[in-house]
Order: structure tokens, then sequence, then C-alpha cells
């Protein structure tokens, strides 16, 4: 089965619209560095919510080779503003770039993103108003998976509120493909007091197909195109794949989805499955710390 996240993400939008308040009218700041063709694409699927939210979203632009004191200095300025709601740095940043120095520049109160070591730190010790998006969507997935609309509602007591709650989770095995700071950090931490068994496998690990062979729940974030397949699950596995590759103009995950009918595997498609429910995602965080 496939999970489509432009499903997930409509329904997130469709709540996110009916919020009161004024939040609306706030700006949403985000800074692109160059003129990377992929994060110009990500930035217009964004400023294209915002516009649907009815929220003003604001782009800036500087050279790749703006320095990391100049960057830090300019979006200190763009975010400071009393209407600036959230702002964002779009990622990756050049080399020559200090990105956490870089991504510290923006106010915790308006780091819609929760990567600065202030949001960042308010959410590893439970204090935060807000996740990192990553956690936001595993939680929105797997809740899509664990209780899909079509389910019997009498499962709801069984699977922990049937929404991928926490009783639910503890019989659950996770392995994670990948371990950097967007994706693997963030949701394993999440899951360490949720889920059953938690796996991170980081970028020296070379036998990854050999090490998705028990887990009940793949998350994969590594940016390596076809690391695992259908064929190296377990029957009735769940992927959620936030690779993303390019091989011939095509866009790909970490996942290939061969041999997923044979074994009833369920998986987010690529592009379009968790891609769009971080967006939402992102506007979720932006009314949470404005409402």
């Amino acid at each position: 089965m496939i999970i489509d996240g432009k499903i997930i993400a409509e329904k997130l939008l469709k709540d996110l619209k009916a919020k009161p308040g004024n939040w609306r009218e706030k700006f949403f700041g985000a800074m692109l560095v160059g003129d990377d063709p992929a994060s110009i694409n990500f930035l217009k699927q964004k400023a294209k919510i915002a516009k649907e939210l009815g929220i003003s979203f604001r782009l800036y632009k500087v050279p790749e080779g703006t320095s990391t004191d100049d960057l830090r200095a300019e979006i200190h300025m763009l975010s400071k503003p009393k209407n600036c709601g959230g702002f964002i740095v779009q990622l990756p940043l050049p080399d020559s770039v200090n990105k956490h120095y870089v991504l510290n520049a923006i106010p915790k109160e308006k780091d819609v993103d929760c990567l600065g070591e202030k949001a960042l730190g308010a959410f590893y010790t439970g204090r935060g108003k807000v996740a990192p998006p990553a956690v936001e969507a595993v939680d929105e997935i797997l809740r899509a998976w664990s209780f899909p609309p079509e389910a019997d509602p009498s499962l709801a007591e069984e699977r922990g509120a049937g929404n991928g709650g926490d009783s639910f989770l503890r019989g659950l095995k996770f392995v994670l493909v990948g371990a950097g700071f967007l994706i693997g950090k963030p949701v394993g931490f999440w899951l360490q007091n949720r889920a059953g068994e938690v796996t991170i496998l980081d970028s020296s690990v070379k036998n990854v197909k050999g090490k998705v062979g028990d887990a009940d729940v793949v998350v994969c974030g590594a940016g390596q195109a076809n690391l695992f397949s259908g064929h190296d699950l377990k029957e009735g596995a769940l992927v959620i794949d936030f690779g993303f590759n390019k091989r011939s103009g095509e866009i790909i995950g970490d996942f290939n989805p061969e041999g997923v009918e044979e074994k009833n595997i369920t998986y987010t498609k690529t592009p379009g499955g968790t891609g769009p429910v971080l967006v939402a995602e992102l506007y979720e965080n932006f009314w949470k710390l404005n409402k």
C-alpha cells in the first residue's frame, strides 16, 4: 500500500485554515543562499502553501559566497521585526558556511524548523512549543498507517487511541537509516521513550539491507538512492522515506519499492510522500508559535 503524503497534508492544512486568531497577519520569512534548483523548488512549494493559508511569504536571497558572519547578521536583522512570525534558512548551505552558527541567528520563538540550538534544546528537554517537522511528519504517517480512515473504530483503544499512540508503538521495532540532525537524530530521540526498540544506522554502516529485515518500521533519510528494497523487508513492514535523490532527471528516494506487493509492505512514495507533510508541519509550527 502506498501512503500518499498529499492526502495527509491536505487534512492538516484544512485544520489550519479553520484556526481562529490573528496569526496569519504575521509573515513567514525564508533565506536562500545561492541558486540551487532543488532548494528553489522546495521554497516554491512552501510559498504556495503560505498563499493557500493567507500568509505573506517573504523570500530573501544572498549570493553563494556570502560569509557566515554576514549571513548570520542578515538573518538576525530580517527575523527581528515583530510581524515576523517564523523564519527558515533553506538547506543545504554551502560548505564554506557554518550551518549551526547561522541557524542559531533565528530567534527561538520564530524557529519553525526547530533547527537552532535553543529550539532544539527545548524539544530535547520536553519544554518546546514545537517539534522538528520530521518528527511531526513521522507521527502523522504512523497515525495513517496504524489507523487508516477505513479501519474499524473499535480498534482505537487497542492501538493507543487509534492514532499511532504510544501503546501501539511499544510493540514495534524501528530502524532509522541515517543519523543526520534533520531526520535521524530528532526522530530517534522522539521514539526512544515510545517504541519497543530503536536502531539507528549511520553512514558507516555498509550492509543496510541486512539490518532492516526484522524491522516493523524503517525511517530513512540518508539521501542515497536505492539503499534497500521491498525484498529486504519483513511481511507487512512500513517504510517512511525522507530520501531525496535525482537520477536521469527522476526524483527517487532511499527506498526501492520493488517487491512491496508480495510482502504487503506500506511505504511513502517519492515524490509526494513525506515532502508535502513536512511543509504542512512547518506551517503547523508557525501557528503554534503565533496562536
